[in-house]
């Protein structure tokens, strides 16, 4: 009997850590395997290797590996290729197996790596069941579909391609194959990943999902229900939805009630989070209810764009909803205090500096005003987008970038982990794409998370200042003023976003009084405008009056902007108003503009759930409450 070890090293979890996902993608990749004889009678499944421990540590515990598999995304890929290429030092005899999403669909990483011996390509259950039936039997490599070698003359051979076409594989989760993780562990609170369906109608350029040449399959409805069970009785905290169009089908909702239902009746799992179907508002719009209802889904619906402009849209193969669809969609969620956040992605072909900063103001106009995220263009291996032919075509400069996680202290030991990262196009050049990087940053901290959110609503419907021009006159103001407080923490964000435009490591922003924690770069601004608020509205003070709004209204809205924001030990304000500054924000939030309006009164705004540290602040508020939808205080009272 030989042994078999399976590596799929979570995103950060090392010895000692407090949570850590269950190897999801080689368990159901080993469960699978053992349902052939010839794999039960030929090989030991010794380990799943699944924490980012040291290197030596790992070897030194291996019990002379037959093979060593491997999963490879961008979170855990090199630290692989540093654990195989120590596996193959130690034990030359052992059979390096790399697959998974970061592995390109050629020889590349067996001409580079001279440890590999196999490649998978594309999904492999089927693969990988009957690569190990051939190891076991001696019979020829050249008859497992879908996999890259070396042959006895050192030439490379890449196999048929065959598609999966069905899912029916046990589960890793009901067949017990992490029943020993869990013993072992007891102390680390386990995530979990749920399956129910697998592929994508859609063929975006970016993305490697809709390119598996497979149709979208579903696992067996019973077996779905049945590891939500397991999960629930095992006490999952966390589960992340492996879907790419959640709600796309009726049986959805049956599947969003049995997680519903599990909670109700055993705490868990605690959260999850899915990636929603674009194409089923109304079956969306269900189950985000339902999950609302129990407080299960922290991040709410996805109401995704990627770009606003119809260039890129046709250069990216993507098509969206029409912007009335998605105003009405959010005026949905809003009146019912549903949460729902949008993406865009920076870099994508046919993007401009002037389309990119238009597409955020126009997400704040049709009433995303909360939380949405900018994501950096990622050259996938896989994708359409990181083929070299669609390189050319559109201009495509790229750079590796760190990885960097935020809100976790920092793992000195840990091995980085890269990003290739777009950051120019026959489009936006550098020097712009930094820009945007920073004008994203500015209004999420701004906007987002609501440290200017009511000047600029303002100022858009009572001076019909378009919101980026608002902002982008905020960048303007720093660059002419640069010895402001504020300024400083601009030129900060503008500094980081030059550093990783040309691959330079990736600075970690901290904040201290929160600890050694890193923060992303809105953050690491917010906590540090927010420490010193007064000196923060004294620097923007002339900037806003440049506006002319009428003395009254501005010291209205400096009153309200000012004590609306929640802070450490900040429990209760009281303030009184001359204008229904509350009441006119409360409408635009539901699309329901209308004049500002005189209105003699007070506010009492408490923070129903203030935090009295930093640190804890930094917690519950930045990073759990995601700040664009918890930086208000929450109870807000009229008399």
């Amino acid at each position: 009997m030989k042994n078999i070890y399976f590596v799929q090293v979570d995103v950060s979890a090392s010895l000692g850590t407090q949570s850590a996902y269950l190897p999801y993608t080689v368990g159901i990749l080993a469960a699978n395997a053992w349902t052939s004889n010839i794999v039960k009678e030929s090989f030991t499944m010794k380990e799943f290797i699944f924490l980012r421990e040291e290197i030596q540590t790992v070897v030194d515990r291996m019990d002379s590996p037959f093979i060593a598999a491997f999963s490879n995304y961008c979170w855990n890929t090199e630290y692989n290729k540093a654990l195989a290429c120590a596996i193959k030092n130690r034990h030359p005899e052992c059979i390096i197996v790399f697959g998974g999403h970061n592995i390109p669909d050629d020889f590349t990483f067996l001409e580079d790596y001279p440890y590999i011996d196999i490649l998978v390509h594309g999904e492999g259950e089927d693969t990988i069941k009957q690569l190990f039936e051939a190891l076991a039997t001696m019979q020829p490599l050249s008859d497992v579909a879908n996999i890259s070698y070396r042959s006895d003359n050192h030439q490379y051979v890449r196999t048929q391609t065959i598609c999966q076409r069905n899912l029916d594989f046990p589960s890793p989760y009901l067949d017990g194959w992490f029943d020993d993780i869990l013993d072992q562990y007891p102390g680390i609170m386990f995530n979990a990943i749920l399956e129910t369906s697998r592929g994508c109608p859609n063929q975006c350029a970016y993305c490697d999902w809709g390119l598996l040449k497979s149709r979208v399959r579903l696992f067996p409805l019973e077996r779905v229900k049945a590891e939500i069970q397991w999960m629930a009785n095992h006490k999952i905290a966390f589960v992340w939805g492996a879907d790419a169009n959640f709600g796309l089908y009726k049986r959805d909702l049956e599947i969003a009630d049995a997680l519903v239902a599990a909670k109700e009746s055993t705490g868990y799992p605690e959260r999850m989070r899915m990636n929603y179907a674009k194409n089923n508002a109304e079956n969306v719009f269900t189950i985000v209810k339902k999950f609302k209802a129990c407080n299960f889904d922290r991040i709410g619906a996805t109401l995704s764009f990627q770009s606003m402009s119809p260039v890129v849209l046709k250069n990216i193969g993507r098509t969206n909803n029409d912007l009335s669809f998605y105003k009405d969609l959010l005026t949905k969620y809003n009146k019912e205090n549903m949460r729902t956040y949008s993406e865009l992605i920076l870099g994508l072909p046919g993007e401009t500096y002037e389309s990119f900063i238009a597409g955020i103001g126009k997400l704040f106009e049709i009433g995303q005003h909360f939380v949405f995220e900018i994501y950096d263009c990622i050259l996938l291996p896989n994708a359409t987008m990181g083929q070299k032919d669609y390189i050319e075509k559109h201009g495509i400069k790229s750079v590796k970038a760190e990885i960097i996680r935020p809100h976790f202290q920092v793992q000195t030991s840990d091995i980085p982990e890269y990003n290739t990262i777009v950051t120019e196009t026959n489009t936006m050049s550098r020097k712009m794409w930094v820009r945007a990087n920073t004008f994203f940053y500015l209004a999420k901290a701004f906007h987002g998370n609501g440290l200017l959110r009511a000047f600029a609503i303002y100022l858009f419907y009572e001076q019909k200042v378009p919101y980026e021009v608002f902002y982008e006159g905020i960048i303007n103001y720093f660059e002419a003023h640069p010895d402001l407080f504020t300024s400083k923490l601009y030129f900060d964000i503008k500094d980081h976003a030059e550093e990783q435009s040309v691959g330079n490591l990736n600075r970690k922003l901290f904040f201290a009084p929160a600890g050694e924690i890193v923060w992303e770069d809105h953050e690491y601004m917010v906590l540090h405008l927010l420490n010193d608020l007064h000196q923060f509205f004294t620097d923007m003070m002339p900037y806003l009056k440049s506006f002319a709004i009428p003395n009254p209204i501005l010291n209205d809205l400096l009153a309200y902007q000012t004590n609306i924001l929640r802070r450490p030990n900040n429990k209760e304000a009281v303030v009184p108003l001359n204008y229904d500054i509350h009441g006119f924000l409360k409408d635009v939030y539901i699309n329901q503009p209308h004049t500002l309006m005189p209105k003699k009164h007070c506010l009492r705004m408490i923070d129903s759930n203030m935090q009295q540290t930093w640190r804890d602040f930094g917690k519950i508020v930045i990073w759990y409450g995601r700040m664009g939808w918890s930086s208000y205080k929450d109870d807000v009272v009229e008399f």
